[in-house]
């Protein structure tokens, strides 16, 4: 290791411009660092706004030390610039969090990019015991698809880019549909040059050869597809509506997309009762031979309790810091297996995009909601596409709520939180509509490396060089 400090590989990273370098200038200690003491001894530092990972010896710290008392800084020390690049020092006039709040604004009220979830059905041919949605048998109508079109139509001389997910229900109960507005979404992005991309979420049980086609023709990216477990623990809990298991179909379609140019995200609910079938369920992945595989990746996420269909598995869903205590352990095995990378916060900078002024879920019917989780669940709709005019929606008083999320609110601990950049408040359903929870108050999202990042970039200290960047997971 050089003298000072070895700045460790930046995974998944959205770097915000770097602090100015100023020879002789005062500087102060980020607000958003974080240290750990490792076995050897030496200092791992995290700065959770640049995303700067470093390692600093005794002479690293030392710098660093030097500099949050008043020293001036030497622009000709490679240690200290690598400490303002890293922003784990900065100007002591610099308002950190006032710098974070303008890129958060800038980037959640941005016209350039739209992101839009679309619902071609709400019906669904699983029962899973922890859904937060009302299903019912449903169709997107023709009109509500000429709607879509018509609108993107008049937004897209406007903007750069438009991200399309797929949702339900199961969207594959209605492929035609995808299959129509994605081309109609493609012919119009190509009219205005507007960059198209999409991903689906999916049980992944109807997929065929033709579906997967399908996605690389309508760029269809990404996909996401849920496991929980080992067949036994997956089947007693995302079976089919006959309670017939649904596991090993998944699992052979999965490999359809095997050197397809699709990249799939593999998620792992878990909760008390199958997180004993985690290790065996990725044991079987890299058996069925899908470890290794540049486009598939394994990741894990709390099963939760937000809207009311929910409230019945309460019980059995683990605490953000007891997950996080768990999380590193499938990790770890993951990777050892080829099938994940570990896991390294990005900057979330617009937050949630359900508080993003034109971020909606369409259903079959027109129906605008703001969140995945209350899709079926008219009290939370905010309007209708097929009456889509943004100054009668800013009226409504459930999007007016939705507007008034505020993750830098002095209310809220947050503001305070030394990890707001990596969350930017979590999930807004929690603290907009607290009546809408188990038990009726606000519950803050926050993120896993709060309590975990000790372990995890320990980890990622000793293998310095071996990550590979992985794209962010499809949540909900």
């Amino acid at each position: 290791m050089q003298d000072g400090m070895v700045q460790l590989p930046v995974v998944n990273l959205q770097e915000p411009a770097q602090a100015p370098t100023r020879g002789g200038a005062a500087y102060k200690p980020s607000r958003f660092n974080h240290f750990h003491t490792l076995p050897t001894g030496e200092k791992l530092a995290f700065n959770s706004l640049s995303g700067g990972l470093a390692v600093l010896d005794s002479e690293g710290w030392a710098r660093y030390t030097a500099l949050v008392k008043g020293e001036p800084l030497d622009p000709k020390n490679p240690v200290d610039q690598g400490l303002v690049e890293g922003r784990f020092v900065v100007p002591e006039n610099f308002d950190e969090l006032a710098y974070l709040k303008t890129l958060h604004l800038r980037q959640r009220y941005t016209t350039e990019a739209w992101s839009l979830t679309i619902c071609p059905t709400i019906d669904c041919n699983f029962g899973c015991d922890y859904c937060f949605q009302r299903h019912r048998v449903s169709r997107m109508t023709e009109a509500v698809q000429a709607k879509l079109l018509e609108v993107f139509a008049q937004k897209a001389p406007r903007l750069s880019k438009f991200f399309v997910t797929w949702f339900g229900g199961e969207p594959t109960l209605a492929w035609d549909v995808v299959q129509r507005l994605s081309q109609g979404f493609l012919e119009v992005a190509e009219r205005n040059r507007v960059e198209y991309s999409a991903s689906l979420i999916t049980n992944g049980y109807l997929l065929d050869e033709g579906k997967v086609a399908d996605m690389v023709r309508y760029r269809i990216h990404l996909v996401q597809i849920t496991l929980d477990g080992d067949a036994p623990y997956h089947d007693q809990r995302r079976h089919l509506l006959t309670g017939e298991g649904s596991f090993e179909r998944i699992l052979a379609n999965l490999r359809l997309f095997l050197g397809k140019p699709v990249f799939v995200h593999i998620r792992v609910n878990v909760d008390v009762r199958n997180r004993e079938g985690v290790p065996a369920l990725l044991k079987r992945l890299a058996e069925e031979g899908l470890a290794h595989q540049e486009n598939l990746r394994v990741y894990f996420a709390p099963v939760t309790s937000t809207a009311p269909p929910s409230h019945g598995v309460k019980g059995f869903c683990f605490t953000r810091k007891d997950f996080a205590r768990i999380e590193p352990e499938y990790f770890t095995l993951a990777e050892s297996l080829g099938l994940a990378t570990l896991p390294y916060p990005s900057l979330q900078l617009g937050g949630c995009v359900a508080a993003h002024p034109e971020g909606f879920v369409v259903e079959p019917d027109g129906t605008l909601q703001k969140c995945w989780d209350t899709v079926g669940q008219p009290e939370f709709a905010v309007g209708n596409i097929l009456e889509y005019d943004p100054l009668q929606l800013a009226e409504n008083p459930v999007y007016q709520r939705w507007m008034s999320w505020d993750p830098f609110s002095e209310e809220l601990a947050c503001s305070r939180c030394t990890w707001l950049p990596a969350c930017m408040g979590g999930c807004p359903l929690k603290v907009v509509f607290p009546e809408a929870m188990p038990e009726g108050k606000v519950e803050l999202e926050c993120t896993t490396f709060k309590w975990n990042w000790k372990r995890t970039f320990t980890l990622l200290a000793e293998r310095a060089g071996e990550a590979e960047p992985a794209p962010r997971p499809c949540t909900g």
